[in-house]
């Protein structure tokens, strides 16, 4: 059972307690906007080449709607995208988030 969802549902628990996936989608993307025009408040505290950087937008972007934003998930994730034609894209194993974004910080320092 994954932890994140309502139970029979594919609904991410949310603080507003929607249910209907769509309306969530819909109030999630509000959310967003917001938080990208008022990102500034935040700037001056992030390292994009530090994971805790990361998890702080995470949770400056989406702490109204999830108890659980900014943390690192704890179970692993597929997700239809209509976009990819129904496939998900590849998502990190939870065993493997910290040490896959450190590939990526590691590789994006080798280049600037």
């Amino acid at each position: 059972m994954d932890p994140y969802v309502y139970e029979n549902s594919n609904v991410l628990k949310n603080k507003l307690n929607i249910r209907d996936e769509q309306e969530l989608i819909n109030i999630e993307a509000q959310f967003l906007i917001v938080g990208i025009l008022d990102i500034d408040d935040i700037l001056s505290d992030i390292d994009f080449f530090h994971l805790s950087s990361l998890q702080k937008v995470h949770y400056f972007l989406f702490q109204s709607i999830y108890e659980w934003a900014g943390e690192f998930r704890t179970v692993n994730i597929y997700k239809s995208e209509k976009v990819l034609g129904g496939v998900s894209v590849a998502y990190s194993d939870t065993s493997c988030i910290e040490t896959d974004l450190k590939l990526i910080f590691d590789w994006t320092a080798s280049i600037s």
